[in-house]
């Protein structure tokens, strides 16, 4: 056997039994391994480790496995004991050495698992590589992208299954919209081992379809292991990028400023979703507490042909929210890569018109771009929420994030905590019913995609306490008529792929208990959750990938 096996006595397996959030796995302490987190962690260089690694470590009592392939999990899905099962022996499975990228401008890549079936490739993406990796080597190889991410260390395997969002998204559509052909290990008839399968688009089996369609947006870790991508063609990468983050200082920033900008915001994308040639323009308005720092917009741009010849969008965004706004405001210096972080002291050039912005504009190489703007930033303990917006503001919302963004906070616990509100729509609600068909990605109407977010370092539980009341509240304040839940006529759930164990109890407050229809909330279209609790059912029957998430 090939794989390497981390028991207690490896130094190295407090550090493996982590992941990014270090909130997990519970009562983790620095240097020593937690009793909570896994037993055992396998680190596997191939297909084949896996299932070795698998057979293993489903055979010892009370034997349950996760996957891992970047770490990036908001909840504690992979490293943590199930709350019910103290008792488990927990095994990771790590994939991370499997991060080939394969490509053969013929087309004639086939499956690794399966080399006998007919379907072949342009890209081969092994669900181990991370985002800036795969950037990197399809830009150089085939001058083509993955429309994902900007946090550079975020692994494949969970990213591309629960949809694959980022910042061309909105140009090309959601990663998954791209997806071909997946290989992966599904639990053997008997839940005590697995075995290789690999489905297309093209499948003729209506089980093996739907095993595709979980593969495209249903999340990871719920119906087997990844360990491949296939891709017949990839969206070409741009030549060049426009990029601007404009900062208001919480010294000039009013109420009244702040929603008029909001209710612009939302405007502006909901009013161009019609129009394909401003899908190129995708934003971050990072609203910060006040004891983090200011409010920003980040401003990414390329035009319909992947270039700048054409900056009407840019121009027209820029003017419509300083017009909002009403306040000047300056070019941010803060890197992209430490958004949660407070300002420094240096202030850039001011911007008060169109003119200024595109003279403080940055024109970057595409691949320059993504390397700037990656934003994993340090491991430290979050906590993470979501929700797809397709309406208006209401008072109500706006009125929570006010609240929110100037929460009580005597004890500066506050000093990373923001609420991002991040363009969606474009070409992910254009896809065609093809694609819409072969898609577990349920929200396809918002218009705006958010992610509020908070982080601090040190495991004291006042730190702990302040954080979790301040994300809820932002919940519980702005959501009040639908529960704590943003599922209502002007949202359409929340993300798979944050995922917010909030969600999973009535009014997404845990003293209230477990409700029983917290599913709907990530996936609200019940052709798609019909679906996909028929496909767990039929590849996974036994429950042998499970957390408190997985498919019902």
């Amino acid at each position: 056997m090939a794989f390497d096996l981390i028991t207690v006595s490896d130094r190295r397996h407090s550090t493996l039994q982590k992941g990014f959030n270090l909130r997990w796995p519970l009562g983790n302490v620095q240097g020593q391994s937690s009793p909570n987190g896994a037993n055992l962690i396998y680190l596997c260089r191939s297909p084949q480790d896996i299932m070795d690694a698998a057979a293993q470590a489903l055979a010892l009592p009370n034997g349950r496995i996760t996957v891992r392939s970047g770490g990036h999990c908001y909840e504690g899905f992979v490293a943590n004991k199930m709350p019910d099962s103290p008792d488990e022996m927990l095994s990771i499975l790590d994939i991370s050495a499997l991060s080939q990228v394969v490509y053969d401008a013929s087309g004639q890549i086939g499956s690794e698992l399966s080399p006998t079936q007919p379907f072949r490739y342009r890209f081969r993406l092994e669900a181990g590589s991370q985002i800036w990796d795969s950037y990197s080597e399809l830009y150089k190889r085939a001058n083509k992208t993955l429309p994902g991410g900007s946090c550079y260390s975020v692994g494949l395997g969970g990213h591309i299954c629960g949809g694959g969002y980022g910042l061309l998204s909105r140009k090309y559509g959601l990663v998954c919209d791209w997806l071909s052909g997946v290989d992966i290990l599904v639990p053997d008839s008997q839940g005590k081992g697995l075995e290789p399968r690999h489905v297309s688009r093209d499948s003729t089996q209506q089980d093996e379809l739907d095993l595709f369609a979980a593969c495209c947006g249903a999340g990871g870790g719920q119906f087997g292991i990844i360990t491949s991508y296939y891709f017949k063609d990839l969206p070409p990468a741009p030549k060049e990028v426009l990029w601007l983050v404009l900062e208001w200082d919480w010294s000039i920033l009013t109420q009244d400023a702040l929603e008029s900008l909001l209710v612009a915001y939302q405007l502006w994308f909901s009013s161009h979703q019609s129009n394909p040639d401003t899908w190129g323009l995708a934003t971050k308005l990072e609203m910060r507490h006040q004891h983090t720092g200011n409010i920003t917009l980040g401003i990414h741009y390329v035009d319909k042909d992947g270039e700048l010849n054409d900056r009407a969008p840019f121009d027209d965004f820029v003017e419509k929210m300083l017009t909002a706004i009403g306040l000047p405001a300056t070019e941010s210096l803060v890197p992209f890569h430490v958004v949660h972080l407070p300002p420094g002291t240096a202030r850039g050039r001011p911007i008060d018109s169109v003119s200024s912005a595109q003279a403080a504009a940055r024109r970057l190489d595409w691949l320059v771009c993504q390397q700037t703007l990656n934003g994993s930033g340090d491991n430290q303990r979050g906590r993470y929420k979501s929700a797809y917006q397709k309406g208006e503001f209401s008072p109500q919302v706006l009125q929570a994030i006010w609240t929110t963004l100037t929460w009580p906070d005597p004890d500066n616990h506050l000093t990373q905590s923001l609420i991002q509100i991040q363009s969606f729509g474009g070409q992910i609600n254009a896809a065609s019913a093809p694609v819409r068909k072969e898609s577990s990605a349920a929200q396809r109407s918002s218009f705006l995609k958010w992610q509020p977010q908070c982080y601090w370092r040190g495991d004291s539980a006042a730190a702990d306490q302040a954080h979790a009341d301040w994300i809820r509240g932002l919940y519980f304040n702005a959501f009040a008529d639908a529960q704590g839940v943003p599922l209502n006529n002007a949202f359409e759930g929340c993300y798979i792929n944050y995922p917010d164990l909030d969600m999973t109890y009535a009014g997404g407050n845990p003293a209230n208990g477990k409700n029983p229809q917290w599913y709907k909330i990530f996936f609200p279209d019940l052709m798609i959750e019909s679906r996909l609790r028929r496909t767990k059912q039929r590849w996974d029957p036994r429950n042998v990938f499970r957390n408190e998430m997985s498919v019902p």
